[in-house]
């Protein structure tokens, strides 16, 4: 069996595993996560150390499961496309991205009004080795401090991230690594008069995913 059909296999195995029960999809997901970081540093990438890849399988199923068990209803299902604010004047979009041969990760904000029109952008580089969801929740904070900063009072804040939504809406605990961040998030909304929280698919958030992919080339950031 040449590597891609192993990979392939692997990859089988994985989603089988997610119709049994979470120590299974758990187990079989870390030996398919420990495959692949024996690739990468086999090809001169960065390896992880067995934390991270343990962190990652856990962010892994948690996205997985939270998507399976999220109730399906058409006025809370997750848009597929960037829409305007309702009843608010602005919407603040966050997203981050992980560099881990460069130990740092990149976030950005985009603030548009209830026209659509680009009204702020940020860019940030972090110079720390954080996993996906400790990045995403770095999105959040810093999304709430540059709304802050240009002076909006209402808005809708919004990230493709599932678990961050939930945890911002109390619909899910936080992760533990991220819940003194998740709570702190919380605690600023009230600085605002009105902040709403939006889940939305990759595909409405892409402005904010190229800023974040973008960072990569930069020193620190730019607005």
């Amino acid at each position: 069996m040449n590597f891609r059909s192993f990979m392939d296999f692997l990859w089988y195995i994985v989603m089988v595993a997610k119709s049994l029960n979470e120590d299974v999809a758990l187990a079989v997901t870390i030996v398919w996560a420990l495959w692949t970081n024996r690739n990468e540093t086999h090809h001169g990438g960065m390896g992880k150390f067995a934390n991270q890849i343990f962190q990652w399988c856990i962010q892994y199923l948690d996205e997985y499961w939270s998507a399976c068990t999220l109730p399906v209803k058409k006025t809370s299902a997750a848009k597929k496309n960037w829409v305007p604010p309702t009843g608010l004047n602005y919407k603040v979009n966050v997203d981050g991205a992980m560099f881990s041969a460069q130990k740092s990760v990149g976030v950005s904000v985009v603030i548009r009004d209830n026209e659509g029109h680009f009204i702020a952008e940020l860019s940030k580089k972090l110079n720390h080795h954080l996993g996906a969801i400790e990045t995403k929740a770095k999105a959040f904070e810093i999304g709430i401090a540059f709304a802050r900063e240009i002076g909006i009072r209402d808005f809708v804040l919004e990230g493709d991230s599932l678990i961050m939504i939930q945890a911002l809406c109390n619909s899910a605990p936080a992760p533990f690594s991220v819940a003194p961040l998740v709570y702190g998030i919380a605690v600023a909304t009230h600085d605002f008069r009105s902040v709403k929280v939006s889940h939305v698919c990759r595909n409405g958030n892409i402005p904010a995913h190229l800023l974040a992919k973008h960072v990569l080339g930069m020193v620190d950031y730019c607005a």
